[in-house]
């Protein structure tokens, strides 16, 4: 932490107390500074050197160890496992860790173990399966854990789950959450207008007594099986993304936008955190979560991390409660959008804005090590074109038809009213989605398109297949819409799998990641693709993402579809963009049926990720975020996209980059404005400034005249000199003025000092009591006890005033010359003024020809531009 600058601390109290809302508001430059931690020197002893730590590892490994609780949030493929296993071990060597635990995901534990055995050696390391817990054998597993001198205890989340705190612990915790919703409940009970969020704060305190009914009720023979009996003081979480869905009491439920879902797996997560934390007097320490995308959808999500690992922190800032947090650093944004059944429109309110973004990541980077692929230039593949490949699929007449269809449904939402649980726009979008992967996922009885996604994708398998025969080179494939099915239901895998045996692969080089259902059934198959027995994976992002680490050998990625969410992007080109990878060049191919959903879908997602990549990165210039939905497409996108305009897609991207400049455009203004207050102050501390310098140089050549011989001062028509003789008669001075100190305060002239008057300031209290000369201007003496200081004080004084001059001479100078830049600086343009007016007349006019004015309302923040722009 560095020093306040001067000024700062109401601001700074501000913001300890969670209570800034300006978009306009940030943190002045230097009042936080993020600690830097730099692990190069350590010797990690116990290390194999089985290969060397990049900066990154070493860094990361130091700031667990120093600091207690991270997010390791490192791009995909960056070595979190190396980090998280080095990490325990230092702690454990250290004594700041007795029995540290890591926690994987399912299919990923026989492979961290290995790792970590690699690692380290000679590290003694349990590893947790499900059958450990299975039987009398959990009995066994609970003594081997609590009784043995673990370096390190390995399971699953799944095991993880198997282990509950114990009933009390949990008992204690719901009482306090509920005592925290009747809390809430009585809030609101005083305003009458929020009896519909008082009836949500109830039913939300009726689910929770129900949940601690069950667990005072259930029969637990096994009560020693809970995890405190184990003795684990130490937690590594790999892939926390999935714990993200954590319980949250807010009175904003019904908001859109705003996911309240609440998962076991989150809540036993965040249990067991407080219990690690207690082990440690309740320190932020004890807990490492580690993911590529702690930001998976939503801004929202960075909450739930923070009371993972920030609880503390959260609570001095008086931000603990979602709704608290929300007000900080969100907005709702209330817009007219067309109703689900398509009979009207309505206003809609969404949590869809963040605010003061910088400021958000400032406190979360406290406990975040968040390290993007850009920052961290790991030695992986290059990518072919250095961007995905975009094969681009031409429309069958069927699938034109059944587009057309989906527009007429469109529009028979809106003209006719239409029961939303019999047809609306999602289901629209859904079937569009499915159709533009292939039409018999619509209707199976329709023939293979042979210029379809399908047959499209086959055919670039099968020349990268032969075109890296002799280096046994893999290939996985991505799609999420259709799984493996049994029986004679139509499957997109089953479908591309006959397509590639007609081309020649043989069968038992292709395999479906869904084949694997066991973790070591898993475990083989990877082992397989990495050993090019299996050169063709197929599998979905949530099977086929986290964790498969099959790199080796990989040459090619293939996405059939477009995912959801931006991280499942991430997720699954990290499997190819990643160190180990004998490679050199690699290959990213997206296939896009025209005329479909497919582009629009990828536009969207892409341009979520990157404002997500900006935020984490710390990018400053970004003070607030509109969350992008992908969840449904109004009536005039679907018309658009199915008359293939390739003018949705144009929009999509003139939004984004309206987006980035509008950005750029508030940075701009809210320096501007700060530029225009201080132009108005300036004058007239430029003046001020001018008559403090002309009362200095009156009273430097006064202090030259005193100070040219021995000190003489007059003290009530008596003459002094020395220093004993004039220390003595200060020192009585002051004694007899705070004798007299009264209710008002006064200063009183006491003699000379030369050509100074000698005066001494009586305040209302004794410490407000002091001596000063006075000039042209007045000179404060420093406040001393004994005669000789008091005579120091004296003479220093008036020494100090010549270099009071200087200062003061060169303090006007600057500020001269300020008022001359700021004055130049006032009259230059926003320099991306003339781009952002061309995109934002070019927007209205995408939206006049795809008429999508008469369905939406624009964002405020573009809609605001154009005012911005003449102001």
């Amino acid at each position: 932490m560095t020093r306040l600058e001067p000024g700062a601390g109401k601001l700074a109290r501000r913001v300890l107390r969670g209570g800034w809302r300006s978009n306009a508001l940030s943190l002045p430059d230097n009042c936080i500074r993020q600690r830097e931690f730099d692990g190069s020197h350590l010797k990690l002893p116990g290390f194999s050197q089985c290969f060397e730590l990049h900066a990154s590892q070493r860094n990361a490994i130091w700031r667990v160890v120093q600091s207690g609780n991270t997010g390791l949030f490192h791009a995909v493929g960056a070595g979190k496992t190396a980090i998280m296993v080095a990490a325990s071990m230092e702690l454990r060597r250290l004594g700041l860790a007795n029995k540290p635990a890591h926690i994987v995901p399912n299919h990923c534990l026989e492979q961290y173990a290995a790792e970590l055995v690699r690692l380290y050696p000679s590290a003694a390391v349990l590893m947790a399966t499900k059958e450990d817990l299975a039987g009398d054998r959990r009995r066994e597993f609970v003594a081997r854990v609590a009784t043995g001198d673990w370096d390190a205890i390995v399971m699953t989340h799944s095991t993880f789950e198997l282990l509950p705190m114990s009933a009390g612990f949990t008992a204690d915790f719901i009482k306090d959450t509920i005592r925290e919703i009747e809390m809430a409940v009585r809030m609101c009970s005083a305003d009458s207008r929020s009896n519909r969020i008082v009836k949500q704060l109830e039913r939300m305190k009726k689910t929770w007594k129900i949940r601690l009914e069950r667990l005072e009720n259930q029969d637990r023979k096994d009560d020693f099986l809970c995890w405190e009996a184990l003795g684990v003081d130490w937690l590594a979480y790999d892939e926390a993304h999935s714990a993200k869905n954590l319980f949250r009491h807010t009175k904003m439920a019904r908001i859109a936008g705003l996911p309240l879902s609440n998962s076991q797996r989150a809540f036993d997560l965040y249990l067991k955190s407080r219990h690690t934390m207690s082990l440690y007097r309740g320190e932020h320490r004890g807990v490492v979560l580690a993911t590529a995308t702690p930001v998976a959808n939503s801004m929202a999500e960075v909450h739930t991390f923070q009371r993972f690992l920030q609880p503390n922190t959260l609570r001095s800032l008086g931000l603990e409660q979602f709704d608290a947090w929300a007000a900080t650093f969100g907005e709702t944004v209330t817009a007219l959008e067309i109703a689900p059944d398509g009979s009207g429109y309505r206003l809609n309110t969404r949590f869809a804005r963040f605010i003061n973004v910088p400021d958000l990541m400032t406190v979360f980077c406290d406990v975040s090590d968040i390290r993007t692929r850009e920052m961290l230039k790991l030695p992986v593949p290059i990518l072919k074109g250095d961007k995905p490949r975009t094969v681009t699929c031409k429309p069958s007449e069927q699938l034109r038809a059944f587009v057309r269809s989906l527009v007429k449904r469109a529009e028979r939402l809106k003209t006719a009213h239409v029961d939303p649980r019999e047809d609306n726009m999602l289901m629209i979008a859904s079937e569009g989605r499915l159709a533009a992967l292939d039409m018999r996922l619509i209707n199976g009885r329709q023939p293979a398109d042979p210029g379809g996604k399908v047959a499209q994708c086959a055919r670039e398998v099968h020349n990268i297949w032969q075109e890296t025969a002799s280096l046994k080179r893999a290939q996985l494939v991505f799609c999420d819409l259709s799984t493996p099915k049994s029986g004679m239901a139509f499957s997109v895998y089953q479908a591309l799998r006959e397509e590639l045996i007609e081309l020649g692969l043989p069968a038992e080089q292709i395999a479906f990641i869904h084949d694997a259902e066991t973790d070591s059934q898993k475990a083989r198959l990877f082992r397989q693709v990495r050993e090019g027995k299996v050169r063709v994976l197929l599998g979905s992002t949530p099977k086929m993402g986290v964790g498969t680490n099959v790199q080796r050998r990989l040459v090619a990625l293939h996405e059939l579809d477009c995912p959801w969410r931006p991280c499942d992007v991430e997720q699954r080109e990290g499997r190819i963009l990643r160190q180990g990878n004998e490679c050199a060049e690699v290959e990213i191919i997206r296939y896009v049926t025209e005329g479909s959903f497919d582009a629009y879908s990828w536009q969207t997602v892409l341009t979520k990720a990157k404002f997500i990549a900006q935020v984490m990165s710390g990018d400053k210039g970004i003070r607030s975020v509109e969350d992008v939905e992908l969840a449904t497409l109004t009536y005039a996108e679907v018309k658009a996209l199915a008359s293939g305009n390739p003018k949705i897609i144009e929009k999509a991207g003139v939004d984004a980059e309206i987006a980035k400049y509008a950005s750029l455009l508030s940075v701009w203004r809210n320096q501007r404005y700060a530029n225009e207050s201080e132009v108005a102050g300036l004058p007239m501390r430029i003046e001020s400034n001018e008559r403090l310098l002309a009362a200095l140089q009156a009273d430097a050549e006064r202090a030259h005249a005193v100070l040219g011989s021995d000190l003489v001062v007059n003290v009530h028509g008596r003459t002094y000199r020395g220093r004993e003789e004039i220390g003595e008669v200060l020192r009585a001075t002051v004694r007899s003025a705070r004798a007299s100190i009264s209710r008002s305060a006064r200063d009183e002239v006491i003699g000379t000092v030369g050509a100074f008057e000698l005066c001494v300031f009586i305040g209302r209290a004794e410490d407000e009591v002091h001596l000063f000369v006075r000039g042209a201007s007045s000179h404060e003496c420093r406040p001393c006890q004994t005669g000789p200081a008091l005579h120091a004080s004296l003479v220093e004084t008036i020494r100090e005033i010549a270099p009071h001059r200087d200062d003061c001479a060169q303090r006007l100078a600057r500020m001269r010359s300020k008022l001359e830049g700021l004055a130049a600086e006032l009259q230059r343009p926003f320099e991306h003024e003339d781009r952002l007016a061309a995109l934002i007349a070019r927007q209205r006019e995408l939206e006049a020809e795809l008429d999508l004015g008469k369905d939406e309302v624009g964002s405020n923040a573009v809609e605001d531009v154009p005012e911005q722009i003449a102001a």
